[in-house]
Formats: C-alpha cells, structure tokens, sequence
C-alpha cells in the first residue's frame, strides 16, 4: 500500500501542473478566444474558467492543510463539491481549454477519494 504522504504528494504536483496550464491558456489564447464569443457561450466559458480556478484553488487548500503535514494518518473532507460533468456541447471542450477544465474535476475528485478512504465524507 503506498503511503497517504504519497498520495498527497502527487496530487499537489499534478495540482500545480493544472494550475500552470490553466493559468498559460486561459490568460492567453484563451481569453483572445472567449473575447470572440457570442455573449452565451462567452459566459458559459467564462464561468468554466472561474470553476477551474476555485477548483484547483480548493485542492490547494486542502493539500495544505497544517494537519496533513508530517506523518499524515487522517484526513479531513474537502470543502468543495464535485460537479457534475461539462456538457458535450459545452464551447470550451473544442478547445485546449477542454483537457484543462477536465483536469481540475479530476484533481478535485481525487482530493475526494482520498478523503473518502479515510472514512470521511465528501
């Protein structure tokens, strides 16, 4: 069985990895992208972008939580809840903005798991 610390480890560096895409696009070729939309898809974009950001923002927070440093036994929930998945016909997912969105569900749903495992709930 691979420690708890590992686990947590690897999702803080995948975390970050999101976070610097995320990061990369969205200020860059994504907002030049979004800037074009009609005004509906342009929000349903934009709102996407902020769930990734409170998201990824949310893991962080609880990666770090002073009581999962050290030899880490117990987990606590994560205060953020997991959202159901993005629409197929949601405008980001013809993008490279896609993959990104997607990933920080998934980091978001490991943070959960994790703390599942330890007997907690969501």
């Amino acid at each position: 069985m691979v420690p708890l610390r590992d686990h947590l480890g690897a999702l803080y560096r995948d975390t970050i990895a999101v976070s610097e895409a995320a990061r990369r696009w969205f200020d860059g070729p994504g907002r030049l992208w979004r800037e074009e939309l009609p005004p509906g898809p342009r929000l349903a974009a934009s709102m996407e972008a902020l769930g990734v950001t409170t998201r990824l923002l949310a893991v962080m927070n609880w990666l770090l939580r002073p009581d999962h440093y050290g030899e880490v036994t117990v987990l606590g929930p994560i205060d953020c809840p997991e959202l159901p998945p993005l629409p197929a016909d949601h405008p980001l997912l013809a993008t490279d903005g896609g993959p990104i969105a997607l990933a920080s569900r998934k980091v978001l749903a490991r943070a959960h798991q994790l703390a599942a495992l330890n007997g907690e709930t969501p």
